[in-house]
C-alpha cells in the first residue's frame, strides 16, 4: 500500500489523501456535516480526472462494500469465517433513552449482552470531540453521546434498543 497522508481543513473537516502503488491518488474529503467527496488523479496530474459526492449513508454503504463485508475474494474465506458473525456499530444516546445514566459496569453489557463497548465519542464545547478509548466499567452513559459497540447481530439490536428507545 502506498502512502496515506492526513490533513485538516478547519471549518470544513478533513482530508485524505492516499499515494496508490500504481501512481495514482484518491482524495477523501470528509465534511463536518457527513458528506463525502472522492477525487480520483491519474500518475503524475495535478487535476482530477473525476470526482463524486456522497452522503454519509451512501459513504458508509461503499466503504462496507470496498471492506468486504459483502462479499470477500476467495483467499478471504477463512478469515471470513473467524469474523462473520462480528458486528461494530455507532450509535447515538438519544435523551431519554434507557442507557442514559447508567454505567457500563451497572448494566453489565459483556455478562448481559455479550458486547463491547470499543469507544464513546462525546460532543465538547465549539464543536470539538473527546473520545473515550475502552471505556471501563465506571463509565456513565449520556445523551447524545455515540457508542461504538462490537458483537453479534442480535446483541447489537438489544443494544441497539436500550440506547434509542426502540429497535431498528
Amino acid at each position: 500500500m502506498g502512502n496515506i497522508k492526513e490533513a485538516e481543513l478547519p471549518g470544513l473537516g478533513k482530508k485524505y489523501q492516499a499515494e496508490l502503488e500504481s501512481g495514482e491518488r484518491m482524495v477523501v474529503v470528509i465534511y463536518d456535516e457527513g458528506h463525502r467527496e472522492l477525487f480520483y488523479f491519474p500518475p503524475e496530474e495535478n487535476e482530477p480526472a473525476c470526482s463524486v459526492t456522497l452522503t454519509d449513508q451512501e459513504a458508509r454503504q461503499i466503504g462496507s462494500i470496498i471492506g468486504g463485508a459483502f462479499y470477500q475474494p476467495k483467499m478471504l474465506e477463512k478469515l471470513e469465517t473467524a469474523i462473520a458473525e462480528l458486528r461494530i456499530e455507532w450509535l447515538k444516546i438519544a435523551p431519554g433513552a434507557p442507557i442514559a445514566g447508567k454505567s457500563i459496569g451497572e448494566l453489565g453489557l459483556r455478562k448481559n449482552l455479550n458486547v463491547t463497548v470499543i469507544a464513546v465519542i462525546e460532543e465538547e464545547r465549539k464543536g470539538k470531540k473527546r473520545t473515550t478509548i475502552n471505556p471501563g466499567p465506571g463509565f456513565v452513559f449520556s445523551p447524545g453521546q455515540t457508542v461504538v459497540v462490537a458483537g453479534k447481530a442480535g446483541s447489537i439490536e438489544q443494544f441497539q434498543e436500550m440506547v434509542t428507545g426502540k429497535g431498528e
